[in-house]
């Protein structure tokens, strides 16, 4: 049986392999002194103000969704190297492979590895202040904050993923330009249906007339629909973008 040319568990194993192995000093580096940093800080508030170390918790989240961005950015840079782009673009490996590969780097094992450092410093903060094994950061590591953080972060690094691609340099920044200038149309676009809407109402007031019938679609189904865009659909449509994206470097 010939093995498929789009998609080979094997093949993305050995690039992920690659990939992982070839920065694996990096990360090692960056991972061990953000942790040393943030275990100093949580003894530090542990001891002055042990009731506190638990709200440390979104700080936490905060520094994970910044590093996973800004991770996701990089994930292509061979291919945004002329020198080592020829060697990457001639790999034996599909596009969708890469496309996997590059998502379960950045946007599954990232999150779960930063999640368990989170918890193994809540851990060891609460070992060296207390000395007693206290396992509770590990019991809670199910509790729905912490899947809705993972949650978000998924659906959120899919558009950091993309910016990957798209961009030839400073990826992360520019991922970053382009969403704040596109929540400041989406104000100004929001703050011009407000105005017209208001504008309406005044003067059906001023009309005397008994009163305003607003669509319920714009009310409901609207905000409805979004919810669903951003949970359901949000992901698959970035992979899918990127999918295209990368295929044309590949081209």
């Amino acid at each position: 049986m010939e093995k498929s040319n789009i998609f080979n568990l094997n093949r993305m194993y050995l690039l992920t392999r690659r990939h992982l192995f070839s920065n694996l000093t990096g990360w090692l580096i960056a991972f061990g002194a953000l942790s040393g940093v943030l275990l100093v800080i949580s003894l530090l508030v542990a001891n002055f103000q042990p009731g506190s170390l638990a709200m440390l918790t979104p700080a936490y989240l905060t520094i994970m969704f910044i590093g996973g961005y800004i991770f996701t950015g990089s994930i292509f840079g061979e291919l945004n190297e002329p020198r080592k782009a020829t060697h990457y673009l001639t790999l034996p490996v599909s596009v969708t492979e890469r496309l996997a590969s590059a998502w379960l780097l950045t946007g599954i094992m990232f999150p779960l590895f930063a999640l368990l450092m989170i918890f193994l410093i809540i851990f060891l903060a609460n070992l060296v202040m207390n000395l007693t094994f206290d396992f509770s950061p590990f019991a809670n590591l199910f509790t729905g904050n912490y899947v809705n953080a993972f949650k978000t972060y998924l659906i959120t690094q899919s558009v950091f993923l993309l910016g990957a691609v798209y961009f030839r340099k400073y990826n992360f920044l520019k991922t970053l330009l382009v969403l704040f200038l596109f929540f400041i149309a989406f104000l100004l676009i929001t703050a011009l249906f407000g105005w017209i809407f208001l504008s309406h109402l005044a003067e059906t007031i001023q009309s005397g007339e008994a009163a305003l019938n607003i669509d319920p679609v714009a009310v409901r189904w609207i905000p409805m629909a979004a919810n669903f865009f951003y949970t359901y659909l949000m992901v698959p449509f970035f992979l899918v973008t990127t999918w295209f994206s990368l295929k044309e470097r590949q081209v």
